[in-house]
């Protein structure tokens, strides 16, 4: 067998195959969902996406005989760095032919670049942090992935353990039938939460989109940053990241609880837009939009996507005055199905709630890691 070489894509034509890669990978795999590719660049586009004014993604090709047999990104989140106050870097967008000798090439380009960087420990995947796609699935394989979530083959968890990566965090997600979740059961306790805590629930208002995204941030960043792995999202990484979703959220499906008019948790829902997206092929333009806007309210599966309580109102029970209303609002919309996560392995607070309320858990994605 021919030897395998790896180089940094810097040229279009390089970026392009980049880009392109994953079709030579999954093109057997009935369950694979191919990424739009104008997402794709926008994401890896440092003149577009916000996320690198505080970070640097490296590109990297694995060729054999000129052809592409694999890919990968050397990251260094400074924002990261300096909100853990650690060494960490960051390895994504990897796919790779089924060969160790390959994926081994691969991570070891990786982590001497980080290590060239001043990091001490390679960590991944991840499309940029743990804010955008990240984690490699290790179970749950005989379904697509959901909306915004990543799909592997099964082997290439023995090419991370073939190069030494190890198990740094797990990302469980549960399947939750409309129909099975359990509303009656916790209606009663909601009721008492909202008497008790003297709160209420009410959806977005998207003619105040601005506003409501303030008031998002505000909660997303408190509830989540003792969280292992996060980073605050930056103001433009939000606007960013909300001017992609806004097209597809539908109000019903996004909601503030408030004391007092002040919001102080929030749940949001979206379409599994995936539906749609596998029958595209990758192509956005001229008639992927279209059959994304005017599909998206026949859609009858959702992910909870995120849901934040700010760190001084958590263990009052405003978790459940969320679900109950994202999933009554479910049944109204004839929704038949939702995914609940990714959630921490180890927030055994929600997966307990997750567990009451009817939710299985289904999928792992797992986050892996390895000093430089």
């Amino acid at each position: 067998m021919s030897s395998v070489s790896v180089r940094r894509a810097i040229t279009a034509r390089d970026i392009a195959k980049f880009h392109r890669f994953p079709w030579s990978i999954y093109r057997d795999d009935p369950l694979w969902v191919p990424p739009l590719l104008h997402d794709v660049k926008r994401r890896l586009d440092p003149r577009v996406n916000p996320f690198f004014d505080h970070a640097v993604a490296e590109l990297y090709i694995a060729e054999r005989d000129g052809r592409p047999v694999g890919r990968i990104a050397a990251i260094l989140d400074r924002r990261h760095q300096e909100h853990h106050k650690d060494h960490t870097g960051f390895f994504g967008w990897f796919e790779c032919e089924n060969d160790a000798g390959t994926a081994l090439l691969l991570f070891a380009t990786v982590a001497e670049r980080l290590k060239a960087m001043g990091c001490d420990r390679m960590r991944g995947p991840v499309q940029s942090s743990l804010n955008e796609e990240c984690g490699l699935q290790v179970l749950g394989f005989d379904r697509s992935p959901v909306l915004m979530m990543p799909h592997n083959p099964p082997w290439y968890a023995d090419l991370f353990a073939a190069a030494g990566l190890e198990k740094a965090m797990d990302l469980l997600s549960f399947d939750l039938p409309v129909k099975d979740f359990a509303a009656e059961r916790i209606s009663r306790v909601v009721d008492m939460v909202k008497r008790r805590e003297k709160v209420t629930v009410r959806n977005f208002n998207m003619k105040e989109f601005p506003a409501e995204l303030e008031r998002l941030k505000a909660v997303y960043n408190d509830a989540w940053v003792a969280n292992w792995g996060f980073v605050p999202l930056t103001d433009a990484e939000l606007e960013h990241m909300a001017g992609d979703l806004k097209p597809i959220i539908r109000p019903e499906l996004a909601a503030f609880v408030e004391c007092n008019g002040r919001p102080v948790g929030f749940s949001l829902v979206l379409p599994n837009l995936n539906d749609i997206i596998k029958t595209l092929n990758g192509r956005l333009f001229p008639f992927g939009f279209l059959k994304i806007l005017f599909g998206v309210k026949k859609i009858r599966g959702v992910r909870l996507v995120a849901m934040g309580v700010h760190r001084d109102w958590q263990h009052r029970g405003l978790d459940a005055a969320l679900y109950l209303d994202n999933f009554q609002a479910c049944r109204r919309l004839g929704i038949d199905w939702s995914d609940v996560g990714w959630v921490l392995e180890t927030n055994t607070v929600m997966i307990n709630t997750i567990k009451k309320i009817g939710g299985v858990h289904y999928k792992t994605h797992r986050i892996f890691e390895k000093p430089v």
